[in-house]
């Protein structure tokens, strides 16, 4: 799904008018019905609904609503904010309509809101740039103090639906219905809080959009259509190899999580080149897997990890950083690695922290590399401030990906995973039970597992991402919201990856 700014949504709006003859009158129209019908759904007509509607066409969004619920039986109060006789012509319009239908209108917000049982917020909507005026931020107080479900109509009011910024009193809404697609700040947060459950809903625009949008968000059909083939005459050979270079004598655990995470998400072999100590917690949690034991300095690996294997610079997909360590020896591994692995390089955690003084061999690695930073790790890669990264998440990984041509996944509540390309998608499963350690173990091996089965380094982050945070979210259910650990994440991931593929649960 194609995520598009404010200003990229108005381009698809005006191309939607001109070129295809489209009318504004028929997509508010279309918008309106979309939450009319959400909310014959959701809601008996004896509910009281209140909505909340601006002078501009957010508000002509709003009286929409109000006519259109009022048509089909339900009590409905529009209040209007601002003079609607003074807004945008789709709103005069409108709310004229409404006028005229025999709609409920009323001056006393405070006391509608609090006999309401839904709110519509359809105060401004998408545009904001800045501090809400004192009439609307009275508006919004009155919304924000009411027990009443409340929906806001394609951004909550207060919120920069570009930059994710929410400005004082902004409407804090239980469910957020934007239109044709979604904007980026209300899949960042601290916007999202805000935003509540995001709904999107079609109002009748072409497909064809002004220009090549560069941001996206999965869905689970894409997600299914991205997912690599189940072959019936198929061998482990099939399914590729994944090679391992983690862990160390005090994160064992690291290396087992990645291995288990790309056999539980296909790959037909799973190898962990390790110290003895991490084979040890391998074969006894693992059996599955294969180890290859190397000797190692202080309890990390070294170079020799890498040069103590034949053609290890053929294998097709390779995972390192996990648990590794950061010694003068796992620096030498991982540089090792970047200058002569062929296939996807996956590069996670302490991998990372051992490129920090040496990044530019990246630029000339013969080898499709992704990496994994969180926003520390990105911030000593970047020399960013993590205030910075949070704010400008998109722009950061565009530029790295693009200065180092590596595909990086910028790992935080939203994600971002960024090509080199200037393609990027922004990724929302998760929660927060996955903050503990080990969720980014988990992670890098199921990017390097769906790597190893003939899927390209920036599909297999996107979708091991996805599958990542649906596996996460089902280990809270099962597991609970705090104690879930990161074994249980990865042990969900069969099970997600046959929902995603539209197999019902036995």
């Amino acid at each position: 799904m194609i995520v598009l700014t404010n200003e990229q949504m108005k381009k698809a709006e005006k191309y939607g008018i001109e070129e295809q003859y489209v009318s504004s009158a028929v997509l508010m129209e279309n918008a309106a019905l979309n939450v009319v019908e959400y909310i014959k759904e959701k809601f008996s007509e004896k509910t009281r609904i209140v909505i909340f509607c601006g002078k501009g066409n957010n508000g002509g969004d709003g009286y929409a609503i109000a006519r259109g619920l009022f048509a089909r039986g339900f009590k409905v109060c529009a209040v209007p904010c601002g003079d609607a006789m003074k807004g945008s012509p789709d709103c005069m319009t409108n709310y004229k309509s409404a006028l005229a239908c025999g709609v409920t209108f009323s001056e006393d917000y405070i006391d509608a809101a609090e006999n309401a049982d839904v709110i519509v917020d359809a105060i401004i909507g998408t545009g904001l740039s800045g501090e809400l005026s004192e009439s609307a931020a009275e508006w919004c107080r009155a919304i924000n103090s009411s027990d009443a479900h409340i929906l806001a109509v394609d951004c909550p009011t207060g919120i920069n639906s570009d930059t994710a910024e929410v400005y004082e009193n902004a409407v804090k809404a239980d469910v957020t219905y934007t239109f044709h697609c979604p904007k980026p700040g209300l899949l960042f947060f601290p916007a999202r809080e805000y935003v509540g459950r995001l709904m999107v809903g079609s109002i009748g625009i072409p497909q064809r959009e002004a220009g090549e949008p560069y941001l996206h968000m999965l869905t689970k059909s894409e997600a299914r259509a991205m997912l690599p083939k189940r072959i019936p005459s198929s061998h482990k050979g099939t399914y590729g190899k994944v090679f391992s270079f983690s862990g160390s004598d005090e994160m064992t655990g690291a290396a087992l999580l990645g291995l288990k995470a790309a056999y539980l998400c296909g790959a037909g072999l799973a190898i962990g080149v390790c110290l003895e100590k991490t084979a040890d917690v391998i074969h006894l949690n693992l059996p599955e897997a294969v180890t290859k034991i190397v000797t190692g300095k202080d309890g990390c690996l070294t170079e020799d990890a890498y040069l103590g294997l034949e053609n290890i610079a053929d294998v097709k997909t390779v995972l390192t950083g996990s648990g590794l360590g950061v010694t003068e020896g796992t620096k030498a591994l991982v540089e090792a690695l970047v200058k002569n692995i062929k296939g996807t390089l996956v590069i996670d955690a302490d991998g990372l922290n051992c490129l920090m003084d040496s990044l530019d061999i990246l630029k000339d690695s013969p080898a499709d590399i992704v990496i994994t930073p969180h926003m520390g790790e990105m911030s000593r890669l970047t020399g960013l401030n993590i205030g910075y990264i949070k704010a400008e998440p998109i722009k950061t990984a565009l530029a790295f990906a693009k200065e180092y041509g590596v595909v990086v996944v910028l790992k935080d509540a939203s994600t971002v995973i960024a090509s080199p390309t200037g393609k990027a998608y922004i990724n929302t499963t998760g929660c927060s039970v996955m903050s503990k350690g080990g969720s980014g173990d988990v992670l890098a091996g199921l990017i390097a597992g769906f790597a190893a089965q003939n899927t390209d380094s920036f599909t297999a982050a996107v979708l091991g991402t996805f599958i990542n945070g649906l596996s996460g979210e089902q280990a809270a259910e099962l597991s609970g919201s705090r104690g879930a650990l990161a074994s249980d994440t990865a042990g969900c991931i069969p099970f997600i990856i046959d929902e995603v593929n539209g197999f019902a649960p036995i």
